[in-house]
């Protein structure tokens, strides 16, 4: 929902029906002053209760899939060799040829640098064995079965890949894969020693046919052909804006006696302080024939401010799709809900459904998506709307730097009032995004996204703003995260985080301008 969207229902009260009376002349009468300090209160409390009205997460909200979409290619079924780039760039060879970590945490470093890179190595079946046989060193067999049977669809001559993988199932309880294999190399001369060494030393409760051990049982995210990943963060931090207030220290008035300006005796400011921000998420994705994929997931977001507790909000989101590849081409549907709420905020929810076709291209991933959404708020019901839209989207890695990706989107839409007599009419939106993200060293990231829009009224927003004018918003928005893989034992993939965002409001009525900074860290791990 844009800021216009969340704005209407708080000043449709003081201002909607205003209509200009006779116009008299020379000063205002005693009336008609009395009749503008009225209306002057009037707004000053219409803008107080919009300075509450949107909550927004600290960071851009986004689909919560988005990883799976690195997972299609695999997709938890050994049939989706048709996901694979064509051509996978040249770099994920000698990634996957680089020296073997000596120690756990070298190990654990490097899978994070892999994992940068994996929507760009997907389809490299030497890259694929690496991250299998990480994976397996760091005691997530389930997890390297995943690459591995992906790696010996493409290439099923690996002689590490095939060891990798028999170990893998051994530590799910199949042992037969690790003998069967060790019969196949009986009589091959060409097997390395050290490897063939390897499975024979193997043979532990795994090989005696005995249940593995808790430490190598099958890890929670795979259940029955399903693959699910669930994360959560916690993040502490200070805002400068709270509730998206505007700055005011005088108002002006459009009168039939002419436009009159008060100055307020309590200036409006925003407020700032101290806030906490917790998410929790939970992804499922499935892949029921190949080529086909099916993903689900929900998202809870919550933040505290505990010396402004009017600024609260609460955010819940499900999201899911399927999709089917069709040689280099993919579509999928979605399907969406949102419910937003706060202590002080208006709740609202939002329904969505969306078409989407992507393609890979000269090493860049592409997509076309069209949607439509539905709002709906809990008492404010001329704030209403149906949203239509499109979206174009590229993603490419940087020539000189192929383990940094860059984004571009471009964004049309329009908002059309499910009544009739909604404050601004029809909105028309415009939107273009930029992002870049990528390594900084060997535990390091850095994901950057800069975000400009326009939102444009077709209607007068009121007879006493701006001689009724349409009102017209822009607004600029940059956020930068940085994420750090921590080596903590019994807490895999935990990450310490830094994020940033500053916004900018602009707009042709002063009520619906404004800016702030937020600064939050704090833990993101799995669970």
């Amino acid at each position: 929902m844009s800021r216009a969207q969340a704005y209407a229902p708080a000043l449709a009260g003081a201002l909607v029906g205003a209509q200009p009376g006779s116009r008299h002349v020379g000063a205002p009468g005693g009336a008609a002053w009395v009749r503008a300090g009225t209306l002057a209160w009037a707004l000053l409390a219409a803008a107080h209760a919009l300075a509450a009205t949107e909550p927004v997460p600290p960071a851009a909200t986004e689909p919560v899939l988005q990883w799976l979409q690195a997972q299609a290619a695999a997709g938890g079924e050994a049939g989706n060799v048709a996901h694979a780039l064509p051509h996978p760039p040249e770099f994920c060879q000698a990634v996957a040829r680089a020296p073997w970590p000596r120690t756990p945490e070298l190990r654990r470093a490097h899978l994070h640098r892999l994992e940068l890179v994996r929507p760009q190595c997907i389809g490299h079946a030497g890259y694929l064995a690496t991250l299998g046989a990480l994976w397996l060193e760091l005691g997530e067999p389930a997890q390297a079965l995943l690459w591995l049977e992906r790696s010996l669809l493409l290439d099923p001559e690996q002689l590490g890949a095939q060891a990798d993988h028999a170990l893998a199932l051994a530590a799910l309880g199949e042992p037969a894969a690790r003998q069967a294999l060790l019969a196949q190399w009986r009589d091959r001369t060409d097997v390395p020693a050290p490897l063939r060494h390897r499975l024979e030393q193997a043979a532990g409760p795994q090989g005696r046919g005995q249940r593995p051990r808790s430490t190598a049982a099958r890890p929670a995210n795979t259940v029955d052909g399903w693959v699910y990943y669930s994360e959560a963060s916690l993040l502490g931090g200070y805002e400068t804006n709270l509730d998206h207030s505007p700055r005011l220290n005088e108002i002006t008035l459009t009168l039939p006696d002419g436009s009159l300006p008060f100055e307020l005796d309590n200036p409006i400011r925003p407020r700032r302080g101290a806030a906490l921000v917790g998410d929790a998420s939970w992804q499922l994705a499935h892949s029921p024939r190949t080529g086909m994929i099916v993903q689900t997931g929900l998202q809870a977001l919550a933040r505290h401010a505990p010396e402004h507790r009017g600024t609260d909000w609460t955010h819940l989101q499900w999201a899911a799709n399927a999709s089917q590849q069709w040689g280099l081409w993919r579509g999928q549907v979605q399907l969406g809900a949102n419910w937003v709420g706060g202590r002080d905020n208006e709740a609202y929810r939002l329904g969505r459904v969306g078409l989407a076709l992507d393609r890979e291209a000269i090493g860049c991933n592409h997509r076309v998506l069209v949607e439509a959404e539905s709002r709906h708020h809990e008492t404010s019901t001329r704030a209403d709307g149906r949203t239509v839209g499109g979206l174009w989207s590229t993603q490419c890695p940087l020539p000189a730097q192929p383990a940094w990706i860059v984004g571009l989107a471009l964004r049309f839409s329009e908002d059309k009032p499910i009544l009739a007599d909604r404050v601004g009419g029809v909105q028309r939106q415009t939107s273009a995004g930029l992002r870049l993200g990528g390594p900084l060293g060997q535990r390091t990231r850095i994901d950057a996204s800069l975000r400009s829009s326009r939102v444009k009224d077709s209607e007068g927003y009121s007879p006493l703003l701006e001689n009724n004018a349409i009102r017209i918003l822009t607004q600029t928005q940059l956020s930068i995260e940085l994420a750090r893989l921590l080596d903590l034992p019994g807490w895999p993939g935990a990450e310490a985080l830094l994020q940033a965002q500053a916004v900018r409001q602009g707009s042709n009525l002063a009520i619906f301008r404004y800016d702030g900074f937020s600064i939050y860290t704090g833990v993101r791990w799995r669970w």
